[in-house]
């Protein structure tokens, strides 16, 4: 049993096969991952698969363990195949968030358009929230804000398929955008249903640690937008609160608790001058 456990510890690497042969490091060289570029131009991580030139030197040792095969940028999300560990998969699945909830909220206006005659009002805000904050962070904040910091702030980490200016990232943006305006709807409601707090704390407050377990963006670049979300989601909701007041809410019709009544939310209807209505929309 020794003698075979030392055999197989002694056993060549792919490396060193590969060193040691060149028949076998062309025929390595040509099974290397060749980039690809589905949409937009190289580098864009919407739509790409990455090359093996391109890689970080950890990658390519990993890849020659065997460790790491593919890798995609779908969405600005990098993807790495076979996934690492279950950890990898769910901060993945995390990036794909900021979009999921937009079109979720895009499918129920318009199933409530074709099913009522009238589209929901809160499904509705949400989309045109997410739109409106993604068009102004990716076509004016990013390019302002690289132009006048160092490129090293700005920069993605170097596994990051994606390589446009990353500070601040527009999915911490969107997602922390939206949970800061939904938790404040419900803060702020007649009533509290706990469980809806953390349904939306779960579901979007992770969206930071995933972007930067992923390597898609620096901690500095996630915490730069998680404090400008604060103040976009406090806008949002007064923006709401003032122009279109009286609409209902999710937790009006799908809650698991009675609810908790708020003394709160009278003040703010004083202080406001518009009353809170019952969800008849």
């Amino acid at each position: 049993m020794a003698t075979s456990l030392a055999a197989s510890s002694n056993e060549p690497t792919y490396g060193t096969l590969v060193s040691q042969d060149p028949e076998a490091a062309k025929l390595a060289a040509t099974l290397e991952p060749v980039h690809w570029q589905g949409l937009l131009l190289k580098g864009a991580g919407q739509w790409e698969y990455q090359g093996f030139e391109d890689w970080t030197p950890d990658e390519q040792a990993l890849y020659k363990q065997g460790k790491l095969q593919h890798k995609w940028g779908v969405g600005q999300v990098s993807i790495r195949l076979p996934f690492a560990d279950p950890i990898t998969i769910v901060a993945v699945i995390y990036g794909y968030l900021p979009y999921v909830i937009p079109i979720w909220w895009g499918v129920w206006a318009l199933y409530s358009y074709l099913w009522n005659g009238m589209v929901r009002f809160f499904p509705t805000f949400g989309v045109c929230i997410a739109v409106f904050f993604a068009i102004i962070n990716e076509c004016i904040t990013k390019p302002l804000v690289h132009m006048v910091i160092p490129e090293a702030l700005s920069q993605r980490p170097a596994e990051a398929v994606c390589r446009h200016p990353g500070m601040p990232s527009g999915h911490v943006l969107n997602s922390w955008t939206i949970m800061i305006w939904m938790l404040l709807e419900a803060i702020f409601d007649k009533y509290i249903y706990p469980e809806w707090l953390v349904a939306i704390i779960l579901c979007m407050g992770p969206v930071p640690w995933s972007r930067v377990h992923n390597r898609d963006h620096t901690v500095l670049q996630v915490t730069v937008s998680c404090i400008i979300s604060v103040f976009l989601g406090a806008a949002a909701y007064a923006v709401r609160h003032t122009f279109f007041p009286g609409h209902g809410h999710p937790w009006h019709w799908w809650a698991v608790s009675e609810g908790y009544k708020n003394g709160y939310a009278r003040l703010l209807e004083i202080s406001s001058r518009h009353p809170f209505l019952s969800p008849t929309n």
